[in-house]
């Protein structure tokens, strides 16, 4: 199975601390994804396999189309603590390039050691052991490797590890080498079922996420000088359709669907901030985008926000960039 020798000592290190200690914190950044919550469920049943005790707790709900995978109803996010503790030794952070990213769970983490495990660019090396690999597929590809040196492998947990690999690759259209798919004949061998999991993944959605695409839809705009769609999902939009932001990545997937792009972005109105999520077509680069706004992520799929601004004024920000840059 490839690994490098470096990511073998760095893989040793983590199983070393899992080993060592007790108590255990699991989180992601603020709007978990198939690759945040597909780590956290895996190492929910790994630790628990070797008898410890496991929080998953994240910033807000999972989107309801993962409740298939084991432990989805064990995941707990923040506003259910009033000011309590966690007793946590360990607090592993996956797939998040910046501590601040995982929100109100900062004040859960205290004096723990942290375990940063990262794909992204840019990454700021937070955790007292960070495993970054920008070349990585997904969190999920990385972690693979921690269960298997572990000696921890069920298809439970080949589940989760195949959803995170399947949900940030596009279902295998950008960002996955070779060694990916090694490591997803791997958790085949276990006995997964791919295509029930590409099922409940994609064809499962709420009445409401669907509501919200129609919306999206209908607002959909295009700029041909710039070769580039996008669509606006204002909070009124969300309360009228009971959509949760999560239920806005089926928005972004259809947008990718649009002839004669380069790129699309969608537009999402979040308390005092609005927040672009951008996808590449073909090989144009949105992470250079994102990173000139503050953001980051991937060559093929980047985000980032605009603080204090209307939908409007961020738009035209947004648009004056990418003139100046054409």
């Amino acid at each position: 199975m490839p690994i490098s020798g470096n990511d073998r000592k760095v893989v040793t290190k983590i199983c070393n601390i899992i080993k060592k200690h007790k108590n255990f914190l699991l989180t992601t950044h603020q709007v978990p994804d198939g690759d945040g919550l597909g780590c956290e469920l895996a190492f929910l049943r790994i630790l628990k396999r070797l008898g410890k005790n496991v929080f998953i707790i994240n910033e807000v709900a999972s989107s309801q189309v993962y409740s298939f995978l084991p432990g989805y109803s064990e995941v707990q996010v923040a506003a259910m603590y009033k000011g309590e503790k966690i007793n946590a030794d360990v607090t592993i952070v996956f797939d998040c390039s910046a501590k601040q990213r995982i929100g109100r769970i900062l004040s859960f983490v205290g004096e723990t050691k942290i375990i940063n495990i990262d794909h992204h660019y840019g990454n700021t090396f937070f955790g007292d052991i960070n495993w970054v690999s920008e070349t990585r597929s997904s969190v999920g590809e990385m972690c693979f490797f921690i269960a298997k040196h572990l000696d921890c492998l069920d298809k439970g947990i080949a589940e989760c590890f195949y959803v995170s690999i399947l949900t940030d690759t596009g279902s295998f259209k950008h960002n996955f080498n070779v060694e990916t798919i090694s490591v997803v004949a791997e958790l085949l061998k276990v006995g997964i079922d791919p295509e029930k999991i590409a099922d409940n993944v994609y064809h499962n959605n709420s009445i409401a996420a669907l509501n919200l695409l129609g919306h999206a839809l209908v607002n959909l705009q295009y700029a041909p000088d710039l070769r580039t769609a996008w669509t606006v999902l204002r909070k009124c939009t969300f309360e009228k359709t009971k959509a949760t932001e999560q239920d806005s990545e089926l928005v972004i997937d259809m947008l990718q669907t649009v002839e004669k792009t380069d790129f699309v972005f969608l537009v999402r109105e979040r308390n005092n901030e609005i927040k672009f999520s951008l996808r590449s077509r073909k090989s144009f680069n949105v992470r250079k985008i994102a990173e000139h706004f503050g953001g980051g992520g991937h060559d093929s799929a980047s985000g980032f926000s605009i603080k204090n601004a209307s939908i409007n004024s961020a738009l035209e920000k947004f648009f004056r960039y990418l003139k100046e840059r054409s």
